[in-house]
């Protein structure tokens, strides 16, 4: 079939607010533009004043466009209605320009039912265009402290709306697919996990060194950078050619808490948050990925590590089993300090059991742009035939 005309709307997406909002939503965007013509609208509101006025930011590339729209907002009660509203003004406004410039796409994909969702029930309704709908967020979990269950009725109406009026259920795991089946209503799903930029997270030959832990991260509670921090002095007290790495950190307090753990001069390095360039570079420079979270989703993380090659410990938590195997992870129960310990141990030790080439090559082809490309069109290829 011909390429596709898809409009995709997006309750996040990068922007120069927030440049790694949703950059997971952008690189699956860009990966369905490999087969399809993708238009991409998303709303980004500004309650910090650096937004001045309502304005529009267009970029292009081969088989895409992308329109982030800037606009006002501000924190009162009676102020965020107002705000709702011009957010829903603009939002409409853009899909009318776009469908007088380019005509009605073959199918909108809505990603993360609020907001957008609402726009696709709309242009669903108005123009008879079907949607599929893609889910990111993990929040259909007890263990997220602002959980779906949190709440508020209205916020839940429309979620569960926007999924029983979707063509298709889309989930980056089985996990939290079926996390929404429990919570929100019964649907149907297909599995289309997050996109790894193989150009930048490939496999590369390392030299000999010190065997290199590396954790990538926020550093926020849920992931349990302390408890990584406690495991690996086990480790080093028993080992002296060992190194942590440590990426992502944007505040102090986990810099002091290794600081009060009195490793070894060289044994912990932090790097803050660098650009993915640099992490797939510490990536291929290290030995083994670990991922000590509490709860997950499905980390891109852990398949750009795979990309890499690089084996994983990580946390029996989320959408994460379904990423990795035995050959190429260790699995451990979350803040269990003494497995963690015992697992970096293992991998040391047995660390001639892991083929690295061959977890890259494995991971390449379940996490690379072009594999997703062709899930995405067959998808949209589904619903046109329906329709």
């Amino acid at each position: 079939m011909s390429r596709k005309k898809i409009l995709w709307l997006c309750s996040w997406y990068p922007n120069k607010l927030e440049p790694f909002n949703g950059d997971f939503i952008q690189r699956q965007a860009h990966a369905a533009a490999l087969l399809n013509d993708v238009f991409v609208i998303h709303l980004a509101g500004d309650n910090t004043g650096v937004v001045k006025e309502t304005g529009e930011v267009v970029t292009n590339a081969p088989g895409i466009a992308e329109i982030i729209i800037y606009y006002k907002k501000h924190a009162s009660f009676p102020a965020k209605l107002l705000s709702h509203y011009k957010w829903l003004h603009l939002s409409k406004k853009a899909i009318r320009k776009y469908i007088i410039e380019n005509g009605k796409p073959d199918v909108i994909h809505v990603n993360i039912p609020v907001k957008a969702g609402y726009l696709g029930l709309w242009a669903q309704k108005k123009y008879g265009i079907p949607y599929v709908v893609t889910e990111h967020w993990g929040i259909y979990n007890e263990v997220e402290v602002h959980n779906y269950e949190s709440k508020n009725s209205l916020f839940k109406q429309l979620t569960k709306k926007v999924y029983d009026g979707a063509a298709v259920f889309i989930s980056v795991s089985r996990y939290l697919a079926e996390g929404v089946n429990r919570l929100v209503l019964q649907k149907k799903y297909t599995v289309v996990p997050n996109v790894v930029d193989t150009n930048i997270f490939y496999y590369k030959e390392k030299q000999p060194a010190s065997f290199r832990f590396l954790h990538v991260s926020n550093m926020v509670p849920l992931k349990n950078a302390e408890g990584i921090l406690r495991a690996f002095k086990t480790v080093a007290e028993q080992n002296s050619n060992v190194e942590l790495i440590m990426i992502g950190d944007t505040a102090n307090e986990i810099r002091e808490y290794a600081y009060s753990l009195h490793f070894a001069k060289g044994a912990v390095s932090f790097k803050g948050e660098v650009p993915y360039q640099q992490v797939a570079a510490e990536m291929q420079l290290a030995d083994c990925f670990i991922l000590f979270s509490n709860i997950e989703n499905s980390p891109c993380v852990i398949g750009e590590a795979l990309c890499c090659g690089l084996p994983a410990i990580a946390t029996r938590v989320g959408g994460i089993p379904e990423l990795v195997d035995e050959t190429n992870s260790i699995l451990v129960e979350a803040g269990n300090e003494n497995t963690l310990a015992t697992a970096m141990q293992e991998v040391m030790k047995n660390y001639f059991t892991y083929n690295r080439k061959k977890i890259a090559e494995k991971a390449q082809n379940f996490f690379s742009y072009p594999v997703i490309s062709k899930q995405l069109d067959e998808i949209y290829t589904t619903v046109l035939s329906t329709k």
